[in-house]
């Protein structure tokens, strides 16, 4: 892929910075060693980040050029289920903190999103389901055809055999995040429903050290706050089943669906303390309605106190499976068309004259053809064609695509 750029632009400089695998990468201290290897390279406001890989690579390069120099473009090219359907769509970047995810960074548009599916078929099963959270996630807060189509598609989508349906799934997922991000793009309102199931999903996640992915935690999430939008008396459970059609789904894709025996209320809600929403003091939640909406009235998030969140966070509140629950629907029957997933993004190579290619090291076992060192620097400018990311092959079409992009 970055060879195309030295075919078509002898005077671009290709840099290839590759960062260790996992949340942990999403640092301070990453982010300033990032930033400095940009200084000793001379890299001025006239070069681009380009951000292959998945979330924790596209979160980190976008705030490094948002803050780099007062603000680089960056452009990001998601290679995870999760990243193209969630982190790399809208202008969230960030770093974790010792308090909790993503509480440093800022809101910086990427100049163009490059998509290709094909990408999945080399991505391990626990990293598909791990993203597919996030579409279920789409579909909950925004548009119960959505759920339908994962509902009816989970063999489909675990053989990654049918592209069709992939693409369905990214494309309205992506389009939900789109349009709330365009009505809302500082999250003081309307976005806030993005978060449907994260503030449980967080709390777990930096308890955990790990040991559970971030859907898998978010997952255990939207179980807890369907069941607190319940209580609360937002979700009439009775007439669409909704609990139990989630539980299913959830675990026919193995996730997880009750909070881990070794987390303590206490913890959790102290973790549930620091989310971004709260106000005022007040733990701020997202309450659903039914699938495909939530609660708007007279807020988009509600507040909500220890008590409640007891209710549901004690391991008496655990998830038991119904078979005789109500069946789920065939979203064969509904007649919207399938999308094809597109290119989000403009011509941004006007004035570029290097590019800061962030990647991750490979984490699916095989070894890459050179094995770099944790945060380490490599100039390369006869790159393949075929460029190995995480060891997930870049198809020929993506690089016409995202070259004839920035490059008309």
């Amino acid at each position: 892929m970055l060879s195309n750029f030295k075919l078509l632009h002898d005077t671009i400089e290709i840099i290839v910075y590759t960062i260790p695998v996992g949340e942990s990468s999403k640092s301070r201290e990453m982010k300033a060693y990032i930033e400095d290897f940009m200084f000793q390279n001379n890299c001025g406001r006239d070069t681009m980040i380009l951000a292959l890989g998945g979330g924790v690579v596209g979160d980190l390069s976008g705030f490094v050029a948002a803050a780099y120099m007062r603000g680089i473009p960056y452009v990001q090219i998601p290679t995870t289920f999760l990243a193209m359907v969630d982190s790399s769509i809208g202008n969230k970047t960030g770093i974790n903190t010792a308090c909790g995810k993503n509480l440093l960074g800022s809101f910086h548009n990427p100049k163009a999103v490059v998509i290709d599916v094909a990408l999945l078929q080399s991505l391990p099963r626990r990293e598909l389901i791990n993203g597919l959270v996030e579409s279920i996630k789409a579909g909950l807060i925004a548009d119960e055809y959505l759920f339908r189509l994962i509902e009816s598609n989970v063999t489909r989508i675990l053989l990654k055999n049918d592209v069709d349906v992939l693409n369905d799934i990214i494309y309205r997922s992506v389009k939900i995040k789109v349009n709330i991000v365009l009505q809302d793009e500082k999250e003081i309102g309307l976005r806030s429903i993005l978060n449907f199931g994260h503030s449980i999903g967080h709390a777990i996640e930096a308890l955990v050290n790990g040991k559970l992915l971030h859907g898998e935690c978010v997952a255990i999430g939207m179980m807890k706050e369907a069941k607190l939008a319940i209580n609360r008396g937002y979700l009439n459970d009775s007439s669409s089943n909704v609990l139990h059609r989630l539980g299913r789904l959830l675990q026919s894709l193995e996730l997880p669906v009750d909070i881990p025996a070794q987390l303590s209320v206490r913890d959790l809600l102290e973790k549930i303390g620091i989310d971004k929403k709260n106000k005022n003091g007040q733990k701020q939640l997202v309450m659903l309605a039914d699938i495909g909406s939530t609660q708007s009235k007279p807020g988009y998030t509600f507040s909500v106190d220890d008590g409640d969140l007891i209710d549901i966070l004690s391991p008496c509140a655990s998830f038991v499976h119904d078979s005789a629950a109500k069946s789920t629907s065939d979203a064969s029957n509904d007649n919207e068309p399938s999308n094809e997933v597109r290119i989000f993004g403009s011509t941004v190579g006007k004035g570029i004259s290097k590019i800061v290619a962030l990647s991750c090291k490979n984490r699916y076992g095989t070894k890459p053809s050179k094995d770099l060192p944790s945060g380490s620097q490599e100039n390369r400018l006869d790159v393949p064609k075929k460029t190995q990311v995480c060891q997930q092959t870049v198809s020929e079409n993506a690089i016409n695509n995202f070259t004839a992009n920035f490059y008309p």
